[in-house]
């Protein structure tokens, strides 16, 4: 697999927010957004190829019971990354995606693996979501995020939350925006049901 980086860290947003965590940072992605928090996982060749066994042996000396698999997209490596959950399935397992690729998998089937399923907003530039991923989520086995940046991305974050019965919906602003974003944001969620504000908290702390 394409690797950027391997390392334990708290996880800083989604349902399991605040939680020690091994990192497992893939390389490559489908999409390039414009506020892209990791955008040396998409480009620049900074990678390293592991096999699956590689990595299973890292998370182990890791010691940490809580696995993000992140990128990147995770799911460009659709094949290899069915085998490494597979393989990884005694720990708790989150899977970031952007949200543009289908996330039916076999393995979500198992107790132990949640998916944390971006919705681009259109600030992202690559609006672009699979709505097959609506009906996987419904079964509590991740949740949607919204990372926002101005009056649009809310507008259009409204115009979607009827969508979005019966799934947990995270909306976070791009933290460099500062305190205004933050604000318009809280006074959204306090307007808008079946949503949660969430600061990255890895930003916060100034953390990996």
């Amino acid at each position: 697999m394409k690797v950027h980086s391997l390392f334990s860290s708290l996880q800083g947003e989604g349902r399991f927010q605040g939680s020690p965590s091994f990192f497992i940072r893939l390389y490559g992605c489908n999409l390039d957004c414009v506020y892209c928090d990791a955008t040396e996982a998409v480009k620049g060749g900074k990678f390293k190829d592991m096999t699956v066994s590689e990595i299973v042996d890292e998370v182990e000396k890791a010691g940490i019971e809580d696995v993000c698999i992140t990128g990147g997209e995770p799911l460009c490596q659709k094949e290899e990354l069915n085998e490494l959950v597979s393989k990884l399935q005694d720990r708790r397992i989150t899977l970031e995606t952007n949200g543009s690729l289908d996330i039916a998998m076999n393995l979500l089937g198992s107790n132990s693996v949640f998916c944390s399923v971006d919705w681009k907003t259109p600030a992202s530039g690559n609006a672009d979501f699979n709505k097959n991923n609506i009906e996987v989520l419904k079964n509590g086995k991740g949740w949607i995020k919204f990372v926002v940046s101005d009056d649009e991305d809310l507008r259009f974050v409204a115009e979607r939350l009827k969508y979005l019965d019966g799934i947990e919906v995270f909306i976070s602003p791009v933290f460099e925006e500062g305190q205004t974003l933050f604000k318009k944001v809280s006074d959204f969620v306090m307007t808008h049901r079946n949503v949660i504000m969430q600061l990255q908290m890895h930003k916060i702390l100034e953390i990996e």
